[in-house]
């Protein structure tokens, strides 16, 4: 399958625009994913800590390898022994130091549900089929994804950069986004564990939606920002503003404390995909083609307005079945 092209191919700066992914797994642990990616696209090893490491000046930029898991990146569990007064550090066990049994212990217990995560530089998006060597390399070196197990809630992320920053265009996508988003639910066959076990991507409540999908809804800036950290309080969002309005207005974002870091950067941050990672007949094209329909719709103001009223009026007239009745229409859309 090939990844589809952009509707509008270049940013504000007249380049093409890039994309990053990032991809979540089990089974292939930080230091074989190293390896992999020197293997496949050069590079050298820098290495944080045996959690957290990246391989820097490949042929497509800098990747970074970890558990995606602060008790073991940040090494928070070295509290509790301090408080102890061990020294993990420097008490030897078998060979090895106690604080190296210790992360093993803990790497074991976690990484049927922690997963392991890629994280891919931005690229050109026509040069996106190069990550799929990748993909296949962690297919065939048995990574496990999200269909592997039932509480494998993983993720792909894809981390579009943006045509324009302006209001205008930020809200052009984000409607198109929630138009879409039963739709593409349906399509991308977004795994049960995912939506309904963990908290990962909850969807936009409806009281947001009706607030964004009118067409008089016109904010600037600040009040678009505002408005979503009030209806969205936290990271877990399918589509997720917070890394964009973090590069547009970082004073505004920092001054929400309840959000954790956020790694400011001018994308999109979908996190709707699955990682089906050990599927051999899934690619990262078919969640990247899911993306570009959503793409597709932002570039045509004219018919997000039209589906915006339809999308209202038939939710306000519809008690049972209002995602099977919209899916249907957006098939005709896509048709």
């Amino acid at each position: 399958m090939e990844f589809k092209e952009l509707p509008i191919k270049v940013n504000a700066s007249g380049e093409e625009r890039k994309v990053g992914f990032e991809l979540e797994f089990a089974q292939v642990g930080v230091d074989e994913s190293v390896q992999l990616i020197i293997d496949l696209y050069g590079g050298t090893c820098q290495k944080e800590h045996r959690f957290s490491q990246k391989v820097v000046n490949t042929r497509l930029g800098d990747f970074s390898v970890e558990i995606d898991l602060k008790l073991l990146t940040e090494k928070k569990y070295k509290y509790i022994f301090d408080k102890l007064n061990i020294d993990l550090e420097h008490i030897q066990v078998g060979g090895s130091t106690l604080e190296e049994k210790v992360e093993d212990t803990l790497e074991s217990m976690i990484q049927k549900v922690i997963p392991y995560e890629v994280g891919a530089p931005p690229i050109p998006y026509s040069q996106l089929h190069q990550l799929e060597p990748l993909r296949r390399a962690l297919l065939e070196h048995h990574a496990q994804g999200t269909e592997a197990f039932f509480t494998n809630a993983f993720g792909t992320h894809i981390n579009t950069e943006l045509p324009a920053s302006d209001p205008a265009t930020i809200l052009r996508y984000l409607r198109a986004f929630l138009l879409l988003y039963p739709w593409l639910v349906e399509k991308g066959q977004t795994d049960f564990a995912r939506r309904h076990m963990t908290t990962f991507i909850n969807p936009y409540p409806a009281e947001y939606i009706a607030l964004v999908l009118p067409p008089s809804y016109q904010p600037d800036l600040p009040q678009l920002i505002e408005d979503y950290h009030h209806y969205n309080p936290d990271r877990n969002r399918p589509l997720d503003l917070y890394p964009l309005f973090a590069h547009l207005q970082e004073e505004l974002v920092n001054s929400y404390t309840n959000l954790g870091s956020v790694k400011a950067r001018n994308t999109f941050h979908y996190r709707l995909p699955n990682s089906r990672v050990s599927d051999p007949n899934w690619t990262l094209a078919q969640e990247w083609n899911l993306w570009v329909v959503i793409e597709e719709l932002a570039a045509q103001p004219g018919q997000i307005a039209q589906l915006s009223q339809e999308y209202l009026r038939l939710k306000k007239d519809t008690l049972l079945g209002f995602e099977e009745k919209w899916v249907k229409r957006i098939n005709e859309w896509h048709s």
